[in-house]
């Protein structure tokens, strides 16, 4: 058994016993597929094709607010699940989306370099949930994970990578670990960054530098750097070292990552 399929099965029996804990009461998770869109033709640089995900609703009629979430390298996994249920209890749908499976795709936490259309697979979900009448498309945000964090700064940036007329459907982006960009970068959206300042794998330092360089025509942008925080330190299960990086779950910024996410939700698209 490779080491992440070990760590994705210890994910997945560690979540079940916490899903009790979590669970919103009357939450709904449902299977749902669409068609990945190109932001102009030719940008995907292959065939976006079909996208899957999971729905989950809040209990309640709606229309609810939604967050898209953005799997990071080694694809969805219960951590995301369990941030899901936690969004619902706070009247927030979500989408899971999974650009992995419908493209024989494992990880890509060996080849972080690997194309993915993933901007497609946002646009794509973007139109889906504005078809679907429990959800307020006038309010979408957008949370990513490490790679995942990485394309959610794209979408919160300006020009950014979605398709023209969709940028304006996103009220606000999440970004967990993300590899922060290097250049004076100015964002559309607002934008709320979580990272340790021990992770070995997306350096909290470049993201503070993104930060200080921000242009005075961005959107505000939100860092909170945890001491002695790893990458994936929002994953229960995560204690040792995984694709030559050091992961360790540190309980204390992942709960001060849940009640900030909860308050940026709440401050860009407005109590559910």
């Amino acid at each position: 058994m490779t080491r992440f399929r070990l760590l994705a099965l210890t994910v997945s029996l560690l979540a079940a016993g916490l899903m009790g804990e979590h669970a919103a009461a009357g939450s709904m998770t449902q299977d749902v597929q669409f068609t990945s869109l190109e932001t102009y033709p030719g940008a995907a640089g292959q065939p976006p094709g079909e996208v899957m995900g999971q729905l989950t609703l809040p209990a309640g009629e709606g229309p609810f607010p939604v967050v898209m979430m953005l799997h990071g390298c080694a694809g969805l996994y219960e951590t995301h699940a369990e941030w899901a249920e936690l969004l619902a209890a706070q009247g927030f749908a979500s989408l899971r989306i999974d650009s992995f499976t419908p493209r024989d795709i494992e990880e890509i936490c060996t080849d972080i370099l690997r194309p993915i259309p993933r901007a497609a697979d946002v646009n794509g979900a973007i139109v889906f949930l504005q078809g679907r009448p429990q959800i307020d498309s006038t309010r979408i945000a957008v949370m990513g994970w490490s790679h995942g964090a990485g394309v959610t700064l794209q979408i919160a940036a300006e020009p950014g990578s979605l398709r023209g007329d969709l940028k304006s459907a996103v009220k606000g982006a999440v970004a967990l670990y993300p590899y922060c960009s290097r250049t004076s970068q100015a964002y559309r959206t607002p934008l709320l960054v979580l990272v340790g300042d021990a992770d070995d794998w997306t350096p909290a330092s470049i993201c503070s530098d993104m930060v200080a360089a921000l242009p005075p025509s961005s959107a505000p942008v939100e860092l909170a750097v945890y001491p002695g925080a790893t990458h994936s330190f929002d994953c229960r299960a995560c204690d040792g070292e995984y694709w030559g990086h050091h992961l360790v779950h540190d309980e204390a910024a992942h709960t001060d990552a849940i009640a900030r996410v909860e308050a940026f939700l709440a401050a860009t698209l407005g109590t559910p």
